[in-house]
């Protein structure tokens, strides 16, 4: 491992001490044990930014479920409003596509209350950027600053911005725009949902999983399209490899970044590519 590494992974860990448990290094394998730490979620004030409905039952659904169980506030944001939700819409036009539209819009939203009710949330609230437009949307930002203006959180989940994902990686800028000039300094944990990352926190979810997958299968629409539902679980046991004695496990794996650090590594990257 070169210098650069050593430097980073030193950082990372260091922006996510608060929130992670001090003895977490002795808890990991061999396969993160130098960058990751085992976190347990508990009672805090949690906001979820999902830009599509499915995203945050993918990225984060078990450790939701875990805040939950301890008494947690959680708000999950919806970024964008599903009407590119199925993959008929390319081949609608005019009256027939904009009726397709508003359907899609009602049944992700539907499937989205029931999906939070499998986790214990009631708290959602949906900003509607057109589905796959949200890197345009100018006004978005102001709504989600109103959104954390209110609720106040401690912890904030977001896809990591590493995300390949047009709409995934526009919610990180949508971030750092409402976050412009507030005195926030919540927690940022960046979940993946298409794009794996290299985590510094792992949850164990074994005793979620099954809330997790009841919640997934809710999105009936979007299973109907791809098998996320053994796409997603298949990468939780993945995930499991990185904790002791783990067998038969699941975990989820987050990148942990105090704000000012995510933003300035998101503003990094971006000058990068």
């Amino acid at each position: 491992m070169n210098a650069i590494a050593k430097v980073m992974l030193k950082r990372l860990s260091r922006a996510a001490r608060p929130y992670l448990r001090s003895s977490g290094l002795l808890q990991v394998s061999g396969v993160y044990n130098r960058s990751a730490m085992v976190w347990e979620p508990g009672n805090e004030t949690v906001v979820v930014l999902a830009p599509h409905m499915d995203d945050e039952v993918i990225g984060c659904g078990g450790s939701l479920a875990l805040h939950v169980q301890r008494g947690a506030k959680v708000c999950v944001v919806f970024m964008t409003d599903g009407r590119g939700g199925s993959s008929d819409i390319s081949v609608l036009q005019g009256d027939e596509r904009a009726r397709r539209e508003r359907e899609l819009i009602e049944i992700r939203k539907a499937e989205a209350r029931e999906a939070l009710k499998q986790l214990g949330i009631t708290d959602m609230v949906c900003l509607d950027a057109p589905d796959g437009a949200l890197g345009t949307c100018s006004w978005v930002a102001a709504k989600l600053r109103e959104v954390l203006d209110s609720r106040q959180p401690e912890l904030l989940y977001l896809p990591f911005y590493l995300e390949e994902h047009p709409d995934h990686r526009a919610t990180s800028r949508v971030l750092m725009d409402a976050a412009e000039g507030s005195a926030w300094n919540f927690q940022c944990l960046g979940y993946e949902v298409w794009t794996p990352l290299f985590p510094n926190c792992l949850v164990r979810i074994d005793q979620t999983i099954e809330t997790k997958k009841a919640a997934l299968a809710c999105y009936r629409s979007q299973l109907a399209q791809a098998d996320y539902l053994h796409a997603s679980i298949g990468l939780n046991a993945h995930r499991s490899a990185g904790l002791l004695d783990a067998r038969n496990g699941y975990a989820e794996a987050f990148h942990s970044l105090a704000l000012t650090d995510y933003r300035e590594q998101f503003a990094q990257f971006c000058r990068s590519v």
